[in-house]
């Protein structure tokens, strides 16, 4: 790989010697010249063979930069196998890729990837190497965080399957167990911060209603699936935490 001036942009550097000086300057190259030949040198780089990366920092650079919809497609096109495989190697990914092979994960990445690795920071970004390596760490991310996605909604459809419980048949217990509910919901409501969550948690205890029929009922406070997870499992931790619900179920 050749050595870059730091204090130059990827893309900006003067320009590095393939045979002599006949190369072309990377700035005068077409968008898929630069992609055919970043693809030639990935696909040395990877085989730790001697390769010539400024082809690949420009598009790169075009992408990030100058937002080019074109880079971006040869991008993908050119890293997403490279992608999918970090994605299947990941030690937690196997109970998450599903039918789909893990596609939906490589799309996150890139997404990630795209949203993270701005203008400002590219200039960060000297080598091939480094900018993938940036890649991989965001395919580790997006696998940690849908591991934790559905973790938390496993542990929420676990909770919502024991909401209701059966009715007795003994009218005193009844009254006992709507007084303690009362209180219960009492409690319930002063760990509440704000209308999402006092939607959210009314919603789902007092009318039954499941995270999905939550969200489209009110698109204004939840825009997916996720919101409602993440509200309702923010306010079980802090009702959790409650000393005098602690104090309750130790009755």
């Amino acid at each position: 790989m050749e050595s870059h001036n730091p204090s130059q942009l990827p893309g900006s550097e003067p320009e590095a010697r393939e045979t002599g000086d006949s190369a072309p300057p990377t700035g005068l190259l077409s968008i898929n010249e630069l992609a055919r030949r970043c693809s030639e040198e990935t696909n040395k780089f990877l085989k730790q063979n001697a390769s010539n990366e400024r082809y690949c920092l420009e598009l790169f650079r075009r992408a990030i930069i100058n937002r080019d919809e074109g880079a971006w497609s040869y991008i993908y096109q050119q890293y997403a196998p490279l992608v999918l495989t970090w994605v299947t190697q990941h030690q937690s990914a196997a109970p998450i890729l599903g039918q789909d092979g893990g596609a939906p994960l490589v799309n996150a990445a890139f997404a990630k990837f795209a949203q993270a690795l701005t203008p400002l920071k590219i200039g960060n970004f000297e080598s091939l190497a480094a900018i993938l390596k940036y890649m991989k760490m965001c395919v580790h991310s997006v696998v940690a965080d849908e591991v934790r996605v559905r973790q938390a909604r496993q542990y929420e459809e676990t909770l919502d399957s024991i909401e209701h419980e059966p009715a007795s048949d003994d009218p005193a217990e009844d009254v006992v167990s709507s007084l303690a509910a009362q209180h219960l919901w009492q409690l319930i409501l002063e760990e509440v911060r704000g209308e999402d969550e006092r939607i959210l948690i009314y919603e789902a205890y007092v009318h039954g209603m499941k995270p999905g029929e939550i969200s489209m009922q009110h698109p204004r406070h939840f825009a997916s699936v996720d919101d409602v997870y993440r509200i309702k499992r923010n306010v079980l931790e802090r009702l959790r935490r409650n000393r005098r619900l602690q104090a309750l179920f130790r009755r």
